[in-house]
C-alpha cells in the first residue's frame, strides 16, 4: 500500500487491488469482475467521440449499432472510446462495493479535509482497435477529489498498445499496463497530464469513476 505522503506528493497512485483489502471486500470485487466477464460488454454500448474544433470540444454519442467510421468526413476524433450501457452491469459496478473502498480511501488518503459525503459515477468503459484517448489533464473541477480507475483484462499484451501513460511532474511517462487487479488514482490537485495510447489489437476494459464531495 502506498504511503499517504508519497501519493499525495507525486499525484499518483498505481497499485494492485490485494494491498488494500482493509479499505473493502476484495473477493466481492472478484463477483463483480466475474459478472462483467460473463457478458458480451459490446452489445450494449455506444461509442464516445470526442472532437476538438477551434479550441472548442464537442462530442458524438452512437449506439454500437449505428457504428461511425472514426475518419469520417477527415475530421478526426482526439479520443474515442466505448461505453457499456448495459443496466444490469451498471447496478452491479454501482451496488456499494466500490463506493466503500473509494470513500474508505478518500478518508484515509485525504483525511486533512474531513470530507464525509461523496458523489460517484461508476462507468464501464472498452476500448478495442482505433480507440485512444489523447494527452490532457482533467482540470480542476471544483468538488473533485480524484479520478479512480479499475483495470479488469486478466491478460494484456503491450504490443496491443491501449496503456495509460501518467505524466510526471518532470514530465516522464509512467506506463500503467491495465491487467487485473491493478488499479490507478489520479489527485484531481495535481491534475497531472495523461493519455491513453491507440489500441492496435484487442479489447480493454476498465471501470472508470470520477469521485467528488457532495
Amino acid at each position: 500500500m502506498i504511503d499517504i505522503a508519497t501519493f499525495r506528493e507525486q499525484g499518483y497512485l498505481y497499485d494492485t487491488l490485494e494491498n488494500y483489502t482493509d479499505l473493502f471486500s476484495f473477493e466481492d470485487f472478484k463477483e463483480i469482475k466475474s459478472f462483467i466477464d460473463s457478458n458480451d460488454i459490446k452489445r450494449y454500448s455506444r461509442y464516445d467521440y470526442w472532437f476538438k474544433y477551434d479550441e472548442l470540444s464537442y462530442i458524438e454519442q452512437l449506439e454500437y449499432d449505428n457504428y461511425l467510421l472514426r475518419d469520417k468526413d477527415g475530421i478526426l476524433p482526439t479520443w474515442v472510446f466505448g461505453t457499456n450501457l448495459n443496466s444490469e452491469i451498471t447496478n452491479k459496478i454501482n451496488n456499494g462495493i466500490l463506493s466503500k473502498f473509494q470513500k474508505n480511501f478518500v478518508e484515509k488518503y485525504y483525511s486533512e479535509k474531513n470530507y464525509t459525503d461523496f458523489e460517484n459515477n461508476f462507468r464501464l468503459q472498452f476500448y478495442d482497435e482505433g480507440c485512444e484517448i489523447k494527452l490532457h489533464d482533467d482540470g480542476k473541477s471544483e468538488k473533485r477529489i480524484c479520478v479512480f480507475l479499475y483495470f479488469l483484462n486478466n491478460e494484456w499484451d503491450i504490443e496491443n498498445g491501449g496503456r495509460l501513460i501518467i505524466y510526471d511532474k518532470n514530465n516522464q511517462p509512467i506506463p500503467i499496463t491495465p491487467t487485473f487487479p491493478n488499479f490507478a488514482v489520479l489527485d484531481s490537485d495535481v491534475n497531472l497530464f495523461h493519455e491513453v495510447e491507440k489500441v492496435l489489437k484487442d479489447t480493454k476494459y476498465n471501470i472508470v469513476c470520477f469521485n467528488s464531495y457532495k
